[in-house]
C-alpha cells in the first residue's frame, strides 16, 4: 500500500504518516496495524531506522564528527624552522580592521611595503585582519564599513605581498562571526589555498632560528586582562599553561605593550597587539581608550639565546640592519 492509501485507512493525514516513517513522531493506536502495510521502500526506511541501536547511532556520530573536523581543526602545535646564520626579526601584528572607518591606511601601507621589502624580517599575523561585520545587531556599523567583498580583497593582496616571510596567519573574533553563522571558516580555506600556517585561535609555535628554539604562545583572545597591566594576561598563560614559552602574544585589546622579563631562568617577552583602526567608534562609545598602532618586533639570534624585544617596529628594522 502507499502512504496516502495507509494514510486513508488509518484516518489519519499521508503528511502525518511520513513523520512516521522518517521518525519525526511516534505512530499513534490506529496507524500502528497499518505500517506493515506499506509499500517495500517506505516499510524499509520505518524498519531500519527502529533498528539502529545506540552503538550504530555513535558509529555514525563519530564518522560525522570526523569530517567535520576536518574542515574545522588545525593543529595548536606547530614546528617551524628558519634555516639561518644571521638574526632575524620577528613582527606580530594584528587586528588591522580592514573596512572598519578610522583606519590609518597609510600607515598600514608603509608597513606592508617594510614587511615586503625588509631583509630578514618575517610576519607573525593574528585576528581580526578586516571588519566583517555581519551581525543584524551591528546593522548600524555594518552600513559605515567598507563592503566586505572588498575586505576579504583587501586582506588577500595585503597577505600576498607578505607571504614569502610570512610564519602563519590567524583568525579573530571578527573574522569568525562568518564561521559561526555558516559554520565554514573560510581563513582556514584561504591558508590552505595560499600554503600558509593557520593558527586559528590560539596555537603553540616551536620557532627554530639557526641553532635555537624560541618558543612561542600566541592567541586572539584570552583572560587574565587588566587595564592597568596589559602584560598580566600574557604571563599567566605562560604560568599556567605553557611554561616554556619564550615569546606570549595576545593581540585583541588594540592597546600595544612590551615586557622583556625572566622567568624559568631564561629571557622572555609579553607582547599586546595594537591596531591600525586608530579612530574606533565602538572603542569610544564602551569607555576604551589608547588604540594605536603597534607592531611589536621580536629580533631572535641563531647562534645564541638572545633576545631582543621592541615596540616600535622601526627601532627594531633599525637594529635588524646594525646586527645583519
Amino acid at each position: 500500500m502507499t502512504v496516502a492509501e495507509v494514510a486513508d485507512k488509518a484516518g489519519t493525514s499521508p503528511a502525518y504518516v511520513w513523520r512516521v516513517i522518517q521518525g519525526k513522531q511516534n505512530a499513534n493506536k490506529r496507524l500502528m496495524p497499518y505500517l506493515n502495510l506499506l509499500d517495500p521502500r517506505s516499510r524499509e526506511i520505518y524498519f531500519n531506522q527502529r533498528q539502529a541501536d545506540l552503538h550504530e547511532h555513535l558509529k555514525r556520530m563519530r564518522e560525522m564528527d570526523e569530517l567535520v573536523a576536518y574542515h574545522q581543526e588545525t593543529p595548536t602545535e606547530i614546528r617551524i624552522d628558519i634555516p639561518t646564520d644571521k638574526p632575524i626579526a620577528l613582527v606580530n601584528s594584528a587586528d588591522w580592521q580592514l573596512g572598519q572607518p578610522g583606519v590609518d591606511y597609510g600607515q598600514f601601507e608603509k608597513d606592508l611595503e617594510v614587511w615586503r621589502t625588509t631583509e630578514g624580517l618575517y610576519t607573525a599575523l593574528g585576528g581580526d585582519g578586516y571588519e566583517n561585520i555581519i551581525q543584524s545587531s551591528k546593522m548600524g556599523s555594518s552600513m559605515n564599513q567598507t563592503p566586505i567583498a572588498v575586505q576579504r580583497a583587501a586582506y588577500v593582496l595585503a597577505l600576498k605581498a607578505v607571504a614569502a616571510r610570512n610564519l602563519y596567519i590567524s583568525t579573530g573574533n571578527h573574522n569568525y562571526w562568518s564561521a559561526m553563522n555558516t559554520g565554514e571558516d573560510w581563513d582556514a580555506e584561504l591558508a590552505q589555498r595560499m600554503k600558509l600556517v593557520y593558527t586559528k585561535h590560539a596555537a603553540k609555535v616551536y620557532l627554530k632560528v639557526g641553532k635555537m628554539e624560541y618558543p612561542i604562545l600566541r592567541m586572539h583572545k584570552g583572560q587574565f586582562n587588566s587595564n592597568f597591566n596589559l602584560t598580566h594576561s600574557c604571563k599567566q598563560y605562560q604560568r599556567m599553561h605553557f611554561p616554556d614559552a619564550r615569546i606570549i602574544v595576545v593581540e585583541h585589546q588594540h592597546v600595544g605593550a612590551v615586557e622583556q622579563y625572566r622567568y624559568n631562568d631564561q629571557e622572555c617577552v609579553a607582547l599586546r597587539t595594537g591596531t591600525y583602526c586608530v579612530r574606533d567608534d565602538w572603542a569610544l562609545q564602551n569607555g576604551y581608550f589608547g588604540s594605536h598602532v603597534c607592531n611589536p618586533t621580536v629580533v631572535l639570534f641563531p647562534n645564541e639565546d638572545h633576545i631582543v624585544a621592541f615596540k616600535r617596529q622601526s627601532d627594531a628594522v633599525t637594529f635588524l640592519k646594525a646586527v645583519r
